[in-house]
């Protein structure tokens, strides 16, 4: 199976939507990979053992936020029927050649003795994210990139930014400077541009708010996430906030799903709720109950969290046992919830969707 194909059976299943522009970009990926395959058999034959490695031009692939770079390389990743290959966020490869410099420590060129440990194993290393924040890093990759480069080792990539905009007014740039040389010389830089507002449609024909006794309920949330996501989903059950750890059904880069007990039948704080309506554009909210004049905590919390997410314009996706109107019928906070009814409502509208642009580009419905 080839990624295009990967792709189409991803987009077949409900998965993700067809994106033109991934589609371009998923082109680099296919003769990437027919590259690869060439390559790979090569080096199985009897004498290339005693042949210097060729090196395969690999992929540099950048743009903003949520516009399924990940996802095109993981399609990429997945195909490839070989077992020489690895794929690491950027910050844990370096996290593991900063722990490899320390067992080299005393030798002679460490760097490329690593290069050639990581060669003997990897013929295609991918990297997510790559992000250059560290002087220390920064410092590193240029000789670390030569030594991996030399050893025939295919690097591919994705960045929210271009390779010259890397570590952009960082200390001693010009030291950086080689290495994104390097980079733009043994990659080609891809870019994927901002795509229109699919994952906005989508959520304005299936809706946002469903009612829990829905038999389907759960399997149209399940499609609304997978869609948002963009394949580019995060395989961790808890994410942190503020320092510490709350539960969640599903998260991504920059959409959310939490079960309503772990976010608003557990003690939570204002910063907790501002901080998650700082990082994602849509959270989903599952099984909000009905909530007794008793709960005061918990109707407290619920009408903050709806306020910090209405006046962030964050996108809300829930179900609910009961209409928004029949949550909170009675108690101390009547009034107050009062406000949240309506906010909830207006939440549910055409102008209220497409009101945040920051994540989306929004000239075309």
């Amino acid at each position: 199976m080839t990624p295009l194909d990967y792709y189409r059976e991803q987009c077949n299943k409900g998965q993700i939507l067809e994106d033109e522009q991934q589609l371009m970009a998923l082109n680099y990926f296919q003769t990437l990979f027919a590259h690869l395959l060439q390559e790979h058999k090569r080096r199985q034959r009897f004498f290339a053992a005693w042949t210097k490695p060729c090196l395969v031009q690999g992929l540099y692939v950048w743009g903003g936020v949520g516009i399924g770079k990940t996802f095109l390389m993981d399609c990429f990743y997945h195909c490839l029927p070989f077992i020489e290959k690895k794929r690491m966020h950027f910050h844990q490869f370096m996290a593991f050649i900063h722990a490899e410099l320390k067992k080299y420590q005393g030798k002679k060129d460490p760097l490329q003795l690593i290069a050639k440990k990581i060669a003997q194993e990897t013929m295609v290393l991918c990297f997510d994210e790559l992000l250059v924040a560290d002087i220390v890093d920064a410092m590193l990759l240029g000789r670390l990139f030569k030594a991996l480069f030399s050893q025939g080792v295919c690097l591919v990539a994705t960045s929210n930014v271009m390779p010259d905009e890397l570590y952009k007014n960082g200390l001693q740039r010009q030291l950086f400077l080689p290495a994104i040389a390097l980079l733009k010389q043994h990659t080609s830089v891809i870019h994927v541009p901002t795509q229109i507002d699919y994952r906005l449609r989508h959520l304005r024909r299936a809706g946002v708010f469903y009612r829990s006794q829905d038999e389907l309920a759960q399997e149209k949330m399940e499609k609304s996430f997978a869609i948002l996501a963009n394949g580019e989903v995060i395989p961790e059950n808890t994410v942190e906030i503020n320092g510490r750890s709350i539960v969640v059904k599903k998260q991504a880069n920059d959409v959310i799903w939490f079960d309503f007990n772990s976010i608003c039948n557990i003690p939570r704080s204002q910063h907790d709720y501002l901080a998650i309506a700082k990082k994602y554009h849509t959270v989903f909210i599952s099984d909000v109950p009905m909530i007794s004049a008793k709960e005061k905590d918990i109707i407290s919390l619920f009408i903050r969290l709806v306020d910090v997410l209405y006046d962030a314009r964050v996108r809300v996706v829930m179900s609910s046992v009961e209409l928004v109107e029949k949550i909170y019928q009675e108690g101390h906070m009547i009034f107050d919830y009062a406000r949240t009814r309506s906010r909830l409502l207006e939440m549910q509208s055409e102008a209220y969707l497409t009101a945040n642009s920051a994540y989306y580009n929004l000239n075309s419905t």
